[in-house]
């Protein structure tokens, strides 16, 4: 019987190494024993994956910014309505309080566009506040790259509020100035959403795009790993049956070993 003990050690051994192997796999997708071809079309896989996530991270990122600007661009535009309506009535209106309470109003309201358009931001980059814009990069390369464009609505905030009053004596003239200006913003802001929507529908598509392009090359890497999930589970039950043998065998052998050893005492 102790010559079987050499042979069920290393049978024990060889499952145990086996089982280890197996979950191994399943818990990662992974085959450490990959040839070494396909490990290297692996690396350069993976290299591109971190890449396209980054793209869709950023993307996503950018997306978020547009989406806050155009809650502003809302917010804006309804104060450049009241705007323009205070002005159309301040046309007519001949009373000096009268005025001077419009006045105060406008200013009020013109303080609050340079306030939103400050507000406006995300992680630092603002679109109302800058015309500068935001480059994005939505392919692989870092050559491509796309700009989004915003508008300084918190200079349109302070130019307002720097000729805020309504003077008597005019006939309205002043007033009527201010109407051609505010719908003249109102025009530009109505641009600006225009094409802030299509570039959020543009972010939205090519971040959707940017991970389902990482999404198909890690479902590749897969393949070239050649995992079979069904088939390792399989064998895992197979492992786990085989070492439960072993040991039962091992567990046989202690027995008939001590057995032996009772003759001698």
């Amino acid at each position: 019987m102790p010559k079987l003990s050499p042979i069920l050690t290393n049978a024990i051994n060889t499952v145990q190494e086996n089982i280890t192997k197996t979950q191994t796999k399943l818990a990662t997708g992974l085959d450490p024993e990959i040839s070494g071809t396909k490990a290297s079309v692996i690396l350069s896989l993976t290299s591109d994956i971190a890449t396209w996530n980054t793209r869709a991270s950023n993307l996503k990122l950018v997306d978020n910014i547009v989406s806050v600007a155009q809650t502003g661009l809302t917010s804006i535009s309804t104060l450049l309505y009241q705007m323009k309506n205070i002005a159309t009535l301040a046309e007519t209106t001949t009373g000096t309080s009268d005025l001077a309470s419009l006045s105060a109003t406008y200013l009020s309201l013109a303080t609050q566009i340079q306030s939103t358009a400050n507000s406006a931001s995300v992680n630092g980059s603002n679109l109302l506040n800058t015309s500068s814009g935001i480059t994005i990069y939505p392919a692989l390369s870092s050559y491509t790259t796309s700009t989004i464009y915003g508008y300084n609505f918190a200079t349109v905030g302070t130019t307002l509020a720097t000729s805020y009053s309504f003077p008597s004596g005019d006939s309205g003239a002043n007033a009527a100035a201010k109407v051609t200006l505010l719908s003249g913003y109102i025009t530009t802001l109505s641009t600006v959403q225009t094409s802030l929507s299509a570039y959020s529908d543009l972010l939205t598509a090519t971040a959707n795009a940017a991970s389902s392009t990482a999404d198909g090359l890690n479902s590749y890497i897969s393949d070239l790993h050649g995992i079979d999930t069904t088939a390792l589970q399989n064998d895992l039950q197979a492992y786990n049956n085989q070492q439960s043998i072993d040991y039962y065998l091992v567990g046989q052998m202690n027995a008939a070993a001590s057995d032996e050893l009772r003759i001698f005492r």
